[in-house]
């Protein structure tokens, strides 16, 4: 695991619009970026480019973000 990944469970709202993503609403991006982004602020931390990415849990979605820097080069 990368020593700068940020990790938590999405909340009610971005697990139903993160399902709708997926079934095919791909102009909800933008929208999942929005919550994810004020979540970021809402724990003090910079909004700075990154990797994000969802993985399903069984109770909706884990949200996972990483430098996209150290994304890129796995430094």
């Amino acid at each position: 695991m990368s020593t700068r990944q940020i990790r938590w469970s999405a909340s009610p709202e971005l697990a139903a619009l993160l399902r709708r993503y997926y079934a095919g609403e791909a102009e909800l991006w933008g929208e999942v970026q929005t919550i994810v982004h004020q979540e970021l602020m809402d724990r003090g931390l910079a909004v700075f480019p990154r990797h994000l990415r969802f993985r399903r849990t069984e109770s909706g979605y884990e949200v996972l973000i990483e430098d996209a820097e150290e994304y890129l080069t796995g430094l």
